[in-house]
């Protein structure tokens, strides 16, 4: 049997594909990957320089860096990075929480991989503190609380006693009986005197009682709705303090617009200054007040009328003692509910001295008679916002919320307020308090 020759080639049999393919990585590898080798050697200098810096700046590494061979972590080291990080925080772990992440990737990966992520984060709890900001601080993004500290506050107390009655139309009359008839004994036939009662009317309208703030449109865009209705709460808030003052000590026109308060509702005879502050003199005062409420046929009783005053009074009555050390109202306002011979306290430091509206050494205490204590109300307080709404500032210039990319929030109520008799009320004044 005869043979083929041999090509001219010497006789060597053709190349298969896979030698091929081997002999270019070869040649591609021996050429090629010392020119990628020398581009890369700066960043890979940079990178060591920049462990050795961070190392050299905690305490009690600066002889000898700590140094981590990144290779532990695999093919894709940045990625398994990532996603440890991930998948802890699928399961609500905060990405500073080293511990918290190796004890995840512990759960649900296999031990070779979770080895290397725990090497990982004991290098990142010893070399890159986060309690550092030059080295892995400021990689460490702070969670923000969502609750805030509230402003310290005046608080509202005669809405909390008084009756609300609807005034939905903006006014109302009231009629009152002012004088009474009269009766006489008299002889079998001797004539009776006529007499009549007497009757007025009380007219009652609305005050408009408004509070208005402007916010940044880009609060209300990046802050998202918590600043919004941290807003309203706060006009809300300051609403009720304002009306609460008028309620109390309003005094119109010097107030001007105001409802009049009980200060200036109730008989100039049951207003009187204090006795002062000694135990004989609170309990002459109180007493006093109490009597010329129910001397008047006002039915002032525990279960229907308060004393009001400040906090700052209250504790002087509570220290008060005898000269035996027998502190006297201790146990009465020490209570859950306090109480000043049996009639309930309300605290609030709208009373106090220190405000300016009720005038320099002139704390008050007021009796009342609660039924007496009436709210005429439209029953329609409003909050509203006004995305680039015009207003005008507080020097009085207009201003345009379309120019200045801001939102008008407003908060609007409407009321009166009316103690139905003159004498449901007494007042003591002066107390330096």
């Amino acid at each position: 049997m005869s043979t083929q020759p041999t090509p001219a080639t010497g006789g060597a049999q053709p190349m298969s594909q896979a030698d091929l393919e081997k002999l270019i990585a070869d040649n591609v590898s021996k050429s090629v990957g010392p020119a990628v080798d020398a581009a890369l050697a700066p960043f890979a200098k940079a990178q060591s320089d920049v462990f050795g810096r961070l190392a050299a700046a905690l305490p009690g590494q600066k002889d000898e860096p700590t140094v981590f061979d990144e290779s532990i972590m695999g093919k894709h080291r940045f990625g398994r990075k990532a996603l440890a990080v991930a998948l802890a925080a699928l399961e609500g772990v905060p990405a500073d929480d080293m511990d918290g992440i190796c004890k995840v990737v512990k759960k649900h990966w296999m031990p070779s991989i979770h080895a290397s992520v725990e090497k990982w984060a004991v290098h990142v709890k010893t070399t890159l503190s986060a309690g550092i900001a030059a080295t892995a601080g400021d990689m460490v993004m702070p969670s923000m609380d969502p609750e805030w500290i509230e402003l310290l506050r005046n608080n509202a107390v005669v809405r909390s006693i008084a009756r609300t009655i609807p005034m939905p139309t903006g006014a109302t009359t009231r009629r009152r009986q002012t004088g009474a008839s009269t009766a006489a004994y008299q002889g079998e036939l001797g004539p009776t005197t006529p007499s009549n009662l007497t009757v007025n009317r009380v007219n009652l309208s609305n005050k408009k009682l408004r509070a208005l703030t402007v916010v940044s449109n880009d609060l209300i865009r990046f802050a998202g709705p918590e600043a919004e209705r941290m807003v309203q709460e706060d006009l809300l808030r300051v609403s009720a303090l304002r009306e609460d003052r008028a309620f109390l000590v309003g005094n119109p026109p010097i107030d001007s617009g105001s409802p009049q308060g009980i200060r200036f509702q109730t008989t100039g005879s049951n207003i009187a200054a204090s006795a002062g502050t000694s135990l004989a003199n609170f309990q002459t005062d109180f007493t006093g007040m109490i009597s010329s409420v129910q001397t008047a046929n006002i039915p002032a009783s525990p279960s229907n009328s308060y004393f009001i005053m400040s906090p700052a009074t209250f504790w002087v009555m509570y220290a008060l003692a005898t000269t035996t050390g027998d502190m006297i109202f201790a146990a009465m306002l020490g209570a859950a509910q306090p109480r000043i011979f049996g009639f309930p306290v309300l605290l609030t430091t709208q009373l106090g001295v220190a405000n300016s509206f009720i005038g320099a050494s002139s704390g008050l205490v007021i009796f009342c008679y609660a039924p007496a204590l009436e709210i005429h109300d439209s029953m329609s307080r409003t909050v509203e916002g006004f995305r680039g709404g015009a207003y005008v500032d507080d020097t009085n210039t207009m201003r345009s919320g379309i120019s200045n990319d801001e939102m008008v929030i407003t908060c609007t109520s409407e009321h009166d307020f009316f103690q139905t008799y003159d004498v449901a009320a007494a007042i003591r004044t002066g107390y330096a308090t």
